[in-house]
């Protein structure tokens, strides 16, 4: 396996991860979200945004080394575009959660608020889609390089 396999591979665990992370929060946590009752609230989105880095924090670093590693080792089978696409995509994530996703946690973790959490749902597709899409291209990428 060369350079540019290893950092497939990487790529394309840490996108699957992170894609299913995603589709986790969005069709379980946070919808449940409403449901942990005003008093507990703080303490349970603190602990939440504490924990929650955890999971992603390692999978974020793993996919954004996978990406340059691609730009810098890129397989002879990949076109350029494929790894560029990655660097886009993990730029989207990136954005949208500091732009969006982080001020709704930082306002939720506050105390409750319905409309905060309305909008925390809705622009999580965001990230849902651009971790789904990022997975998909390196799955992409892979049968490229790893078919016969």
């Amino acid at each position: 396996m060369n350079a540019g396999q290893a950092f497939l591979l990487l790529e394309t665990a840490a996108t699957i991860f992170m894609a299913g992370v995603l589709w986790t929060m969005q069709l379980l946590n946070y919808p449940l979200l409403a449901l942990v009752g005003r008093e507990a609230f703080p303490r349970y989105e603190a602990a939440h945004n504490r924990r929650f880095a955890l999971v992603v924090v390692p999978g974020v670093l793993a996919a954004v080394a996978g990406s340059l590693g691609l730009m810098a080792a890129r397989p002879g089978q990949v076109p350029l575009w494929a790894p560029a696409c990655e660097l886009a995509l993990l730029l989207i994530v990136i954005i949208s959660t500091a732009a969006l996703q982080g001020r709704q946690h930082g306002t939720l973790a506050g105390g409750f608020d319905q409309r905060t959490l309305g909008l925390l749902v809705h622009s999580n597709w965001i990230r849902v889609a651009a971790w789904s899409a990022a997975a998909a291209d390196a799955l992409w990428m892979c049968y490229r390089v790893f078919s016969p």
